[in-house]
């Protein structure tokens, strides 16, 4: 997971730096496309059996040990599709501070969903830790100018608002299916029924869009988000969801904003203020606190 948050944060530098040549809604199309075919390929060499079981997984659907499709389909929507085009829709009606902030609820969702539906019961330190790492995003971001409240922001915040949920209700869904899917079968088959509305999202700007301007740069960091960020990512997501639980997955996204500040420094030359350098801690104290936390009991 620390190695997925690394990928996750420097990966918010490099997209920031395409969208001059790949308009939004083009860069996550092609992406998710991307990722699709290469997730699908990757299942179909490390698991040819179960891709033979598809078929009779819509046939039966109420075999014991098999997943109806429709939640496929509809954890696939909610966590790809409408989670991606809330989040970039969303991005671009609100200031990125905001954005951080909000998105940084999302271990809170995650946990009190978790608890609602009877999956997850966290512990105090789980808790401590969520709240600790929460202040210290909020120290980070606070810390750089980028808190706006008003009137101008509030449709994106309350866009970027629905993209938590979504990736909650993804998060905490997918893991009774994990009982019967691996990670990368489930995030191949969820992903592959969710890219199709995020490729017809982006037609409009893919048909106006000149292609002979994109560099090569971008091309390179369309194919670092795709296979990294995405595929990769989000196989090691599920597979820390199946492991030690969703809260203690989630918490670890509230390093996101950290690893970002030190990429934005590093690759881009912005400045860290004391003030940031206190919340990045404080972020990290907090994951810390909730990592060390006893694994969540068996259902």
């Amino acid at each position: 997971m620390l190695a997925l948050v690394t990928v996750w944060g420097f990966n918010f530098a490099l997209v920031k730096a395409t969208f001059d040549e790949l308009p939004p809604l083009v860069f996550n199309g092609l992406r998710f496309a991307i990722a699709s075919v290469l997730l699908l390929l990757a299942l179909r060499r490390i698991e040819p059996n179960r891709i033979q079981d598809w078929s009779k997984t819509m046939s039966e659907p109420a075999a014991r040990g098999r997943v109806e499709w429709w939640k496929l389909f509809v954890l696939g929507f909610i966590g790809n599709s409408a989670y991606q085009l809330f989040f970039i829709l969303g991005l671009a009606r609100t200031t990125a501070g905001n954005s951080s902030i909000i998105l940084a609820t999302t271990p809170i969702f995650i946990a009190l969903l978790g608890v609602a539906l009877g999956i997850e019961r966290p512990t105090t330190r789980t808790w401590g830790g969520i709240v600790l790492a929460f202040a210290g995003i909020l120290l980070l971001v606070g810390g750089k100018g980028q808190i706006s409240l008003g009137s101008r922001t509030i449709a994106g915040d309350i866009l970027i608002i629905l993209c938590t949920i979504c990736w909650s209700v993804y998060t905490v869904f997918s893991r009774p299916l994990l009982k019967e899917l691996s990670p990368l079968r489930l995030t191949a088959v969820t992903m592959a029924l969710g890219t199709p509305a995020l490729i017809l999202a982006a037609v409009p700007q893919m048909v106006r869009l000149d292609w002979t301007r994109v560099s090569w740069q971008s091309w390179a960091a369309l194919s670092f988000s795709a296979s990294l960020a995405v595929a990769l990512g989000y196989v090691v997501w599920y597979t820390s969801v199946q492991i030690v639980g969703n809260t203690r997955t989630a918490v670890y996204s509230n390093l996101i904003p950290v690893v970002a500040l030190i990429s934005a420094w590093l690759l881009l030359g912005e400045t860290i203020s004391a003030v940031q350098g206190i919340g990045a801690a404080v972020a990290l104290a907090g994951v810390s606190l909730a990592r060390s936390a006893a694994p969540p009991p068996a259902e």
